[in-house]
């Protein structure tokens, strides 16, 4: 990697890898959230399977 990350860059790019394929209770620890809630929130701006399969059939028309 060619450019400087910063540690905010980091978590949020853990987060749009990680999408649904860790447990949100490894993820809750993982970020270090004291409630779920939080984790769940902030995964939703990642996890968007409906979007993806939507532009996917449109992509792939």
């Amino acid at each position: 990697m060619d450019k400087k990350m910063s540690m905010h860059i980091a978590r949020h790019s853990f987060g749009n890898i990680s999408g649904d394929k860790i447990p949100i209770q490894m993820l809750q620890k993982l970020y270090r959230h004291s409630s779920v809630t939080t984790t769940i929130m902030y995964q939703s701006n990642f996890v968007q399977k409906d979007t993806d399969a939507a532009l996917d059939k449109v992509i792939n028309f």
